[in-house]
């Protein structure tokens, strides 16, 4: 699967903000090195992904070789099928809690590239080293909850936001105890951490892989309100995330909500669309 030339970019600013801060603290040889390969690996990627979501729209080789200065027959052997599965290669099998380490890492490198904040500047504000923090954003590391705070508050951030994701990375997910007022808030939280992890993308592309409407995408993630779980469900995976670290708190949730507003809540949760769209969900 190709992702977004949004997503590529933003993975590429991230590299090259990591390689500045390895290159002015005189980090060693070797890490400033592969740090230098991977950036320039992610160029091409950057650059196929946009080609990609260009040809998608219509265009044809001759019109991306025109951008590119090269014939149409370099661009394509450069930028076709079996070039783009050498570039984006089906990821190795993780673990459950290597893939959540994952999506903690890119949620926080996502807020640090979007916060302007360059990766030394931001072990220097956290009291972390830069080696240290360079792994947590790739996700070698799982920092404590103090230190995800610390680092989301430099960046801007929401720290609830991304408190799930640091559970599920270390093993485990509490559904709190919520209070009635404002229980879909928590969960909406949750979900708001899980597409930082996925890089932001446009609420029309979450639709078509969620199957519920852009609108409605955004009230949930606002935390208006919480659809039926087969909706939710299907939010979540098209985050990328797991549906058995959120069940357990939409069951909080529907809990709480149900104390508030009794038994019947269960046919009133969500919106029209959220009720329309659920029955059909796996």
């Amino acid at each position: 699967m190709v992702p977004s030339g949004l997503r590529t970019a933003r993975d590429l600013a991230a590299l090259a903000g990591r390689l500045f801060a390895a290159q002015r603290l005189q980090l060693p040889l070797r890490t400033r090195l592969a740090l230098l390969e991977t950036v320039a690996r992610q160029a091409e990627r950057c650059a196929a992904a946009a080609v990609y979501e260009t040809r998608q729209a219509g265009a044809s080789w001759e019109e991306i070789a025109a951008a590119a200065g090269m014939t149409a027959t370099q661009a394509s052997a450069l930028w076709d099928t079996p070039a783009l599965r050498v570039l984006f290669p089906p990821r190795q099998p993780q673990t459950d809690r290597q893939a959540a380490a994952q999506r903690l890492a890119d949620a926080l490198a996502y807020l640090q590239c979007s916060s302007g904040v360059s990766v030394d500047q931001a072990a220097e504000q956290a009291g972390l080293e830069v080696p240290y923090l360079l792994q947590v954003l790739e996700g070698g590391s799982v920092p404590a909850w103090p230190e995800v705070y610390t680092l989301v508050t430099v960046f801007g951030g929401a720290a609830e936001e991304l408190r799930v994701l640091w559970e599920s990375a270390r093993g485990a997910v509490h559904p709190p105890v919520l209070p009635p007022q404002g229980a879909a808030g928590y969960l909406a939280a949750a979900l708001r951490g899980l597409y930082l992890a996925a890089g932001s993308p446009a609420l029309s592309q979450l639709s078509g892989r969620a199957l519920l409407p852009s609108s409605c995408i955004g009230q949930v993630l606002a935390g208006h309100h919480a659809p039926p779980w087969p909706a939710t469900a299907r939010l979540v995976r098209a985050l990328g995330g797991r549906s058995e670290d959120i069940e357990p708190l939409w069951q909080a949730v529907l809990q709480a909500a149900t104390a508030l507003d009794g038994p019947q809540l269960p046919r009133q949760l969500g919106c029209a669309d959220c009720r329309i769209t659920a029955p059909h969900a796996p």
